[in-house]
């Protein structure tokens, strides 16, 4: 029987179409993530809300999609990825289309704090990580890194879109318009494009790695979640807050809605450059440096207050850093862990990062309420950036599933 020969062209053609795939993916989905931020007045002053009363609303939206992390990566690891994300994505629509029509708050809760949840939930890089580093070994932080410039390309193409098409036709529409174009086009293109690959029966690295209880053990796990934990919590302050704060600073919406597009842009540069610097030098150096600058562009923005130019520079250095995180500590997940239960064990860890924005957007409007300033929210994300550099930077890279795997196998060989 002939054996066919595999062609390298053709399979670095296709894992790396499977890397578009993914990326287009998730920057579908990027722009609904920061329509809340770019209508937060409307919606505040239309329902008569509070800054904590939204806050927490935004809040329960990423609890929930932080709660089904866990569960979204141990699918992952039994059914396809693609499947995951379309129903995803039809959740997504719904909630929009809810939360569109929504005339009490009772609606914008069911609509926007648990619908649209679910759906973000099903698209996130923890549906997204299996898939990918099972096609790559080798250059899997690029390969990771250019999938997690998704959100900063939609960032970048959705946001200053986002902000005609609301200023065009109202907030409402703009939600009913968004969501149409994600359930007509999005879900049918994550069934095309997505892919998993299919292993051989003599391959044996699907099987390698420690199980979830192992690496929940491990320090490693906690210290790269602290990281994760203050991603999520310096997160929500940009996506929640960042309008309102440059409209009191009399920084016109306009302008504002550019610095979040260039910090899309300059996300897009601080990705694959980390991404390319950990595959040659490997360590948690390029992650640590990732958290400083996060701190550093918060320190900014307290000065900034209504100096643009000192806010547009801001914005350029939490950029550098906003989208480098996550294939920085996939990679590193990855590499520590093993493959046999990645998607469970990044799932556990992503969902520490909802429940920092979670914490941040409840307690950033709590903050402004009591004092009618963001000064302190924003002197608590600076230290934030100090805590997971300290975190991150202290973390044992080396693998532990290989003498948990030769353990686990022990009997099975003696036999």
């Amino acid at each position: 029987m002939e054996s066919r020969i595999p062609n390298p062209a053709a399979s670095d053609w296709k894992r790396w179409s499977i890397v578009l795939g993914a990326t287009f993916v998730l920057a579908v989905t990027a722009g609904g993530r920061f329509m809340v931020g770019l209508v937060f007045d409307e919606i505040r002053d239309g329902f008569s809300l509070s800054h904590a009363s939204l806050g927490l609303i935004v809040s329960l939206n990423v609890l929930i999609v932080g709660a089904a992390q866990p569960f979204v990566g141990w699918l992952v690891d039994r059914v396809p990825a693609r499947a995951v994300a379309a129903i995803g994505l039809v959740f997504v629509a719904a909630g929009m289309m809810l939360t569109a029509e929504a005339h009490s708050t009772l609606m914008l809760v069911l609509g926007y704090g648990v619908l649209v949840a679910f759906g973000f939930g099903a698209i996130s890089p923890v549906t997204i990580t299996p898939l990918v580093t099972g096609w790559f070994e080798r250059r899997r932080a690029t390969a990771l890194s250019i999938v997690g410039m998704g959100s900063p390309l939609g960032q970048l193409a959705i946001v200053p879109a986002l902000a005609v098409l609301v200023g065009t036709v109202g907030w409402r529409d703009g939600y009913f318009i968004v969501a149409a174009v994600l359930l007509g086009i999005g879900a049918p293109l994550i069934l095309w494009l997505l892919r998993e690959r299919e292993e051989t029966v003599d391959e044996c690295e699907p099987l390698s790695g420690c199980s979830l209880g192992n690496a929940t053990r491990s320090l490693s796990f906690w210290q790269l979640g602290i990281g994760f934990f203050v991603c999520g919590f310096t997160m929500a302050w940009v996506m929640t807050y960042f309008f309102d704060y440059a409209n009191l600073n009399s920084i016109d919406k306009g302008l504002a809605a550019f610095a979040l597009s260039m910090m899309g842009g300059i996300s897009i540069v601080g990705t694959l450059v980390t991404g390319w610097w950990s595959d040659r030098s490997g360590g948690t150096v390029p992650l640590a440096l990732v958290y400083f600058l996060r701190g550093i562009g918060f320190l900014m923005l307290f000065l900034a207050r209504s100096n643009p130019v000192i806010m547009l520079a801001a914005m350029a250095v939490i950029g550098f850093s906003w989208s480098s995180t996550t294939p920085l500590t996939q990679a590193l997940c990855a590499n520590i862990y093993g493959r046999r239960s990645l998607g469970a064990i990044f799932g556990l860890m992503y969902a520490i990062m909802p429940l920092g924005n979670a914490i941040g957007a409840v307690s950033t409007g709590f903050l402004f309420d009591q004092t009618g300033s963001y000064v302190p929210s924003l002197l608590i994300n600076v230290a934030a950036g100090t805590i997971a550099v300290v975190a991150v930077i202290r973390v044992r890279q080396a693998p532990i599933f290989s003498s948990i795997r030769t353990r686990e196998t022990a009997p099975a060989l003696a036999d």
